[in-house]
């Protein structure tokens, strides 16, 4: 293929890569539709037009170019001529850079450095910020001006532009081709837009000029005083045309949708396609259209570059002629770029003589010797007919219903211009095919008999939703290939050095190609193979850098490295087939050469379920008694008696084939004939079948057939129908059985059933469908944990984020709407009801809810995902275990899953073994918040693990939190280090992942957590370290909302059963009924601060109501102070109880008449994160407040109240929430100051403390606790807010905090300080903490030296804190 693609319009000039697309020239061309083009924004002076503009310039020009074509020396055809004397720069290029508004240039005699002074490349002039590199007039932009070790122009600018950061855009010539270039670090082939100029001004092509006058003039790249290079109108423009690209990407998505409607209903619709009508299946017409589909995209495509046809060999004059002939023939009559001008001008008729055309041509395609007569080569692949075809085999379509299906796929309306524009096939890149792919799983296909009209749908419950499936964006995956690809290409590179002279070679050039080509990269959910094809190119482009012995190496040979790299390096595996196809599809287009057919790819990218499969260390190991625990319609006595049997069978059994069955794992020869095959010549169609016929070959012999039938009964074992009526269950013995073939182990039922099994399950089993990557071998020893060595180099990937359970609205939001739209018990009886109502719908929901339950009982009891694989179990994680364990010891993983991943407690397990292992290289959260996945939730969060295999332990990792775009990367203050002994440190107890904003952060909190410990830390595995020096346990609340909502009453029914109110306690009969206290209702040393209304809605309550110490906070919903007997007996006859408040609180061993309490329900980003006080025992709180209860030092509980009210142990809260729930796991974790440390502060913490909270007489108890014996305090704002500045100052003190890290976190709590602006005109808040810290700081207080009040420290407060005014006693008021 050239290097150059052709724009559909201009002729002399040609857009190269994704830099800036041929429609977005056309709009600038045109001056329509694309801002920055009027001619202000050109400096054009007085009313001219641009246009007219670019004519006066265009007149000069126009002499100044044949003045040099008569001064350059002659040449031979074809050559450009010598330049001895720099005519062309100084007679040609720079009366043109000045015609284009420059002015002079600056020479630059010494170059430009790159940003790390590394390196200096020679460009020779510079405006601004713009590098222009002039070449010789003969030199040629790609080829190297020197020879071997000198750098083409193109990539000395390329390269410069990546390396630095003030350069973005910049432009070479050699004054007949003149380019414009961006930095592209992240791309693997050449991008950038080229003008003629040599066809321009001797073809006299004026609307040309004026694309180049309008795309080259000094005000696309100027930019105002002090902005950077990001906001000349160029960069605008590129961001402009993403912008666009992604409306017309929507577009070409709903032009693809509408093009299968159109073809399924022109099909259904045809008089001859009777038998079609007659057995109508829309899943199975759907995948066949599909396949159509996209048969027709690639030809569009590869028309379009121009790869189709072979290259010419004839050698005769005859024989050329043959060759050009052909191709006219096609052109003319067969071409689909005839079929698409075609349809732009004809509705077409009744008539289809078109579709059998287009049939003619697609099945050449297929065929080994294509069809010569047109032109046409043997492709092979997708254009290979399949099962999935068999619905269109045969069918007829009218011209009328094709050429409607080919308008919609081959025109799109721009939304914003409204007008048609021609999809520009020729630089639709594979990811864009995928990502239609994508959204095409969203829709679900339907069928009308009547209308004979097939329809797709978009509802809940469809194929996208149910399997998890998320386009990504580009950028994020170039992010997670920099932090996981990188490092293994890097280390392939010095293993190629290294070998160098150990193979007796100077130049490492083929040692290092070798080890590059030698690698393997896998997506074990590869989707449409998005993360494959950009693995791919990045691994080409390092593979020509080498062998150009150039970073910024020329289109045709990253091409060349990329066919090598996609057919050796690959690997890619999903359950859906239709994605699998697609992902093939996407790799043969990217490495698609002219007449080559499709290259061989089914060893290496596959069907199949990556979760479910048997390891050779399994194997060995034989059948669990686990596998036979029952699921989904399964007989649990059935169950039952399966797993003794099975125990009986293994009783003694501690190895397994004794008698020389362990050799049948082995999979050497597998992988040896496998290499041969893949290895094999594949210049002809015929040899890539004979490539398949050998594979076919391998996989269906009887070893291999062997091997896998013993996988896949250890397998089906989990998965088994446990009835009476199941074949003979692949018990222990059974499974044994199995290894000797020449034995009749088991009945052909069993054998059937293990092999149905596997088809439905997609078995994969992992050493069996890549033997070349995982090696068992005979020899003792050499085999892993997983009785294989080796592994992939890079695993990489977005898997499905989902629960493994069936989501039963979204299942029968298409099959049944009434069943999704109910709820509840109503639900689970219009489900049982299907199995008389509707058979065959009751039947597949059972079907798929035990399909579901198998694959979560396998993952659950396999052992293969120890980690993972128990509660609630997330497909996210298990695929993250499961890539972790495929990667080899010295290789990478990286994946991009949601950051719970390693911040919840559900997934401890698994991120405490990454800390531990030191193979956590780095962790990138993102916010969705600008909708880099645009069907995820805005506030959901996601992250970047990139991981280290079991052979290399890492010194750090890398992290960075709250990312919204992966460029905030380059800001130092976002990303920082964190070392494994820190994690632990941070998170003793999980080993979970704190969540930072900044470096700063990270660094405060480390320091904190080396001063200070955790409040509880829990002993390890052997019992030994634990700590809780409060004594404290937990509770969530004493009811919870939902399982105990039948305890809860309401004001109505109370009183309506003769209760009376007495403040927020109903009284009946010397019983109670106490508030049911929910977390709104609480705040900092407040316990009330809200309250419910009489129509159930909360409110704050008032600054007067709050000053009046009778207020009390009402709720919704009242329970019982006292045991609440039931309807049900025990085995004696007794009534059985359910606890009421009393019993629970005993049952904790709290006799306090007080409770210290937060709220669960909480965001880093919330005014504030830990929300804390003390209650009355007369408030039965709900399960979203989270009670303490410390029982060693309860006198101190004031010291532990303001401890988690201050700001610096919030600060530390903020870093560990990174979700809304702040529980008790993370509590524990939290730095809590001992109560011998803060024993000595007590007398100046508690009497704030008191003052504080004892606001009512509700909170009596508490101050009896104390030891007060006075009347409530009264609520005073002012002294609150000195009181509570006090405290905050002094935990700052004792936490070590510095005061400008004091000052620095304050300004963390945005929203304290904007509502004190709002309120203050100032941040009040922190100027009073602060001041309040620099007064003890001046008396001298440590966590040694506590505050003396009137001694060397006097509060400002008159009267002092804890001698504040009071309310009248009860008695007196």
């Amino acid at each position: 293929m050239s290097s150059i693609t052709r724009n559909q319009v201009f002729s002399a000039v040609h857009t190269i890569g994704s830099l800036l697309p041929a429609d977005l020239l056309l709009r600038v061309s045109e001056g329509k539709d694309i801002s920055g083009s009027t001619p202000s924004d050109y400096r054009v002076v007085g009313a001219r037009s641009v246009r007219d503009e670019a004519e006066r310039h265009w007149e000069f020009l126009r002499s100044v170019w044949a003045d040099l074509r008569t001064k350059l020396p002659a040449a031979p055809q074809g050559e450009a001529p010598a330049d001895p004397t720099g005519l062309a720069v100084s007679q040609w290029l720079m009366p043109l850079f000045t015609e284009l508004g420059f002015g002079e240039l600056t020479p630059l005699a010494e170059g430009i450095p790159a940003d790390n002074d590394s390196k200096t490349f020679p460009i020779t002039h510079r405006w601004n910020h713009v590098p222009i590199h002039i070449v010789s007039w003969n030199s040629e932009l790609d080829k190297r001006p020197g020879g071997a070790g000198s750098v083409p122009p193109q990539s000395l600018v390329q390269e410069l532009l990546n390396r630095t950061d003030t350069h973005l855009w910049g432009v070479v010539t050699n004054g007949r081709q003149v380019r414009i270039l961006r930095d592209s670090n992240a791309l693997s082939t050449a991008s950038y837009v080229e003008f003629d100029l040599e066809a321009i001004f001797d073809g006299d092509l004026f609307s040309e000029f004026v694309l180049l006058y309008r795309m080259l003039h000094v005000s696309r790249f100027s930019v105002a005083d002090g902005s950077g290079p990001a906001t000349c109108w160029l960069e605008r423009w590129r961001l402009d045309a993403i912008s666009s690209g992604t409306r017309a990407l929507d577009q070409l998505r709903e032009g693809v949708e509408n093009a299968v409607t159109t073809l399924g209903t022109g099909f259904l619709r045809h008089p001859a396609n009777t038998v079609l009508r007659e057995n109508v299946a829309p899943q199975e017409l759907h995948r066949a259209l599909l396949r159509l589909v996209y048969r027709m995209l690639f030809l569009f495509v590869v028309e379009d570059r121009g790869v189709l046809h072979p290259s010419p060999t004839a050698e005769t004059e005859e024989g050329k002629r043959a060759e050009e002939l052909a191709r006219e023939r096609y052109a003319e009559y067969f071409s689909t770029a005839k079929l698409r001008a075609h349809a732009r001008r004809r509705r077409g008729s009744t008539h289809d003589d078109l579709f059998r055309a287009l049939r003619l041509v697609l099945d050449a395609l297929g065929e080994e010797h294509g069809r010569p007569e047109l032109a046409l080569p043997g492709l092979g692949g997708i254009f290979d007919r399949t099962e999935a075809d068999a619905p269109l085999e045969g069918l007829s379509l009218s011209n009328e219903y094709l050429l409607s299906a080919i308008r919609h796929l081959s025109q799109v309306r721009d939304p914003t211009s409204k007008r048609l524009r021609t999809v520009d096939y020729r630089h639709l890149d594979a990811e864009e095919l995928g990502s239609i792919y994508e959204s095409l799983l969203e829709r679900v296909p339907r069928h009308s008999a009547v209308d004979r009209e097939f329809t797709l749908t978009g509802v809940a419950g469809n194929e996208r939703k149910t399997t998890g499936s998320y386009y990504t964006p580009a950028s994020l995956i170039e992010c997670l290939l920099d932090s996981t690809l990188d490092p293994v290409l890097d280390d392939a590179v010095k293993r190629g050095e290294q070998r160098t002279p150990q193979v007796g070679n100077t130049d490492p050039s083929e040692s290092i190609v070798a080890e590059l080509l030698s690698l393997t990269v896998c997506d074990p959910a590869c989707g449409s193979g998005h993360f494959l094809l950009a693995a791919a190119r990045r691994i080409a482009k390092r593979v020509a850098s080498v062998r150009e012995r150039n970073p910024e190496p020329t289109i045709d040979s990253v091409r060349q490295a990329l066919h090598e790299v996609i057919a050796r390096c690959i690997y890619g595996v999903d359950l859906n087939p239709m994605a699998v196809e697609l992902a093939k599809v996407s790799l043969w287009l990217e490495a698609m050469e002219p007449g080559k057919p499709l290259s061989f790819l089914d060893a290496h990218i596959k069907v199949g379920n990556a979760l479910i499969g048997a390891t050779p260390a399994l194997i060995r190991k034989g059948i669990p008694d686990e596998a036979f625990k029952p699921i989904e319609g399964d007989d649990t006595k059935v169950a039952r008696s399966l797993q003794n049997r099975n125990k009986k069978e293994r009783h003694g059994q501690y190895v397994l084939f004794e008698t020389g069955t362990e050799t049948k794992v082995v999979n050497t020869a597998f992988a040896d004939s496998l290499r041969d095959i893949v290895d094999a010549p594949a210049a002809t169609l015929s040899e890539v079948r004979k490539q398949e016929a050998d594979y076919r070959k391998l996989t269906g012999s009887t070893t291999y057939s062997l091997a896998q039938h013993i996988a896949d009964a250890w397998c089906a074992a989990f998965l088994w129908p446990k009835t009476s009526e199941a074949p003979l269950a692949v018990t222990h013995d059974v499974f044994t059985g199995l290894q000797d073939p020449d034995t009749d182990a088991a009945p052909r039922r069993t054998h059937e059933e293990i092999r149905r099994l596997r088809e439905q399950h997609r078995f994969f089993h992992w050493h069996l469908e890549f033997p070349d990557v995982f090696t068992v071998s005979k020899e003792e020893g050499a085999n892993g944990d997983h009785g294989w060595s080796g592994g992939f180099d890079c695993v990489l990937g977005n898997p499905p984020w989902e629960h493994l359970e069936l989501k039963e609205q979204e299942f029968f939001a298409s099959r049944a709407p009434e069943i999704a739209k109910a709820s509840g018990a109503r639900r689970k009886q219009l489900i049982n009801e299907l199995s008389t109502a509707n058979p065959d719908l009751h039947h597949h929901y059972a079907a798929t809810k035990r399909q579901i339950d198998g694959t979560r009982h396998f993952i659950g009891n396999s052992t293969l995902f120890p980690l993972c694989g128990r509660g609630r179990i997330k497909t996210d994680t298990v695929f993250t275990e499961e890539g972790h364990r495929l990667t080899g010891p010295h290789g990478r993983m990286g994946v991009i899953v949601p950051t719970g991943i390693a911040t919840d407690a559900t997934t401890q397990h698994f991120f405490k073994n990454l800390v531990e292992t030191g193979t956590l290289a780095a962790l990138y959260d993102f916010e969705n918040a600008s909708g880099l996945f645009t069907d995820v939730h805005r506030s959901y969060k996601f992250c970047i693990l990139s991981l280290t295999g079991g052979g290399i332990r890492t010194q750090q990792g890398s992290f960075a939190f709250f990312l919204h775009d992966p460029a905030e990367l380059d800001d130092a203050n976002k990303a920082f280090f964190l070392t494994p002994e820190e994690i632990t440190l941070l998170n003793p107890n999980t080993g979970t992942c704190p969540v930072f904003r900044s470096r700063r952060d990270a660094e405060i909190t480390v320091d904190i957590y080396r001063r200070v410990p955790v409040l509880v830390k829990e002993p390890d595995e052997r019992g030994r370290g634990g700590s809780n020096p409060w004594g404290v346990s937990f509770m969530q609340g004493l009811f919870n909302m939902t399982s105990d909502s039948h305890l809860f009453h309401t004001r109505e029914e109370l009183e309506q059963d003769g209760w009376q109110l007495d403040g927020n306690v109903f009284t009946k009969d010397n019983k109670r009924m106490l508030p049911l206290y929910e977390a709104k209702m609480l705040h900092h040393y407040d316990h009330r601060w809200a309250s419910y209304d009489a129509n159930d809605n909360a409110r704050e309550l008032s600054l007067p109501e709050k000053q009046d110490p009778t207020t009390v906070a009402l709720p919704r919903y009242w329970t019982s102070e006292h045991d609440i007997p039931t309807e049900k007996r025990d085995g004696k006859g007794n009534t059985r109880y359910e606890s009421g408040v009393t019993s629970r609180l005993t049952s904790k061993n709290w006799d306090r008449e007080w409770l210290l309490g937060w709220r669960d329900i909480c965001r880093a980003t919330d005014i504030r994160t830990m929300i804390s006080s003390i209650l009355g025992k007369n408030y039965s709180p709900e399960g979203g407040t989270l009670l303490a209860l410390p029982q060693k030092a309860t006198d101190k509980a004031t010291a532990l109240l303001a401890q988690w009210n201050s700001f610096a142990f919030d600060f530390v809260a903020r870093q560990k929430v990174g979700g809304t729930h702040l529980k008790y796991f993370t509590i524990r974790q939290l730095p809590a100051l001992t109560p011998s440390s803060v024993e000595q502060h007590d007398h100046f913490i508690t009497p704030r403390v008191l003052e504080l909270t004892y606001t009512a007489y509700d909170m009596t108890p508490f101050a009896r606790d104390l030891d007060d014996t006075g009347p409530p305090f009264r609520w005073d704002e002012e002294r609150r807010a000195v009181i509570r500045a006090e405290l905050d100052a002094l935990f700052f003190h004792l936490y070590g905090i510095s005061r400008e890290d004091a000052d620095y976190i304050l300004d963390t709590f945005p929203i304290v300080k904007r509502k004190d602006e709002a309120e203050y005109g100032t941040y009040r808040t922190k100027e009073l903490i602060l001041a309040e810290y620099d007064r003890m700081e001046a008396a001298g207080v440590s966590l040694d030296t506590p505050l003396v009040d009137g001694d060397h420290y006097t509060s400002t407060l008159t009267p002092p804190p804890g001698q504040g005014p009071r309310h009248p006693s009860r008695s007196t008021s």
